[in-house]
């Protein structure tokens, strides 16, 4: 049975936090998505868990979906819960831009 999102203790996201992160990075390196940073978040508010991610570079975003997709179902798979959310965010690197002028 699937663990409801809502239901998340605090003590099972500290467990499985650097695992999950680990299964996100190297599943997406695989799709060729190089991932800057990568945040996991249990909000006890919202009731929510959300992944925030930074990508190295631009991706499109049909793309960016159907990672989104295969990652929340093979961790929905592999550890019994499915993030609510993703949110992904690009940052270009500043000397690539400084190179280009």
């Amino acid at each position: 049975m699937i663990t409801n999102p809502t239901t998340i203790s605090h003590e099972f996201f500290k467990t499985v936090n650097s695992d999950v992160s680990c299964h996100i990075k190297k599943k997406l390196r695989a799709m060729d998505i190089e991932v800057t940073a990568l945040e996991l978040h249990n909000s006890s508010l919202t009731r929510t868990f959300r992944v925030y991610l930074t990508v190295a570079r631009a991706v499109n975003l049909k793309t960016l979906y159907v990672a989104e997709q295969i990652v929340c179902q093979e961790i929905e798979k592999q550890f019994a819960f499915r993030p609510h959310a993703f949110y992904w965010s690009y940052r270009p690197d500043p000397t690539e831009a400084h190179d280009e002028k």
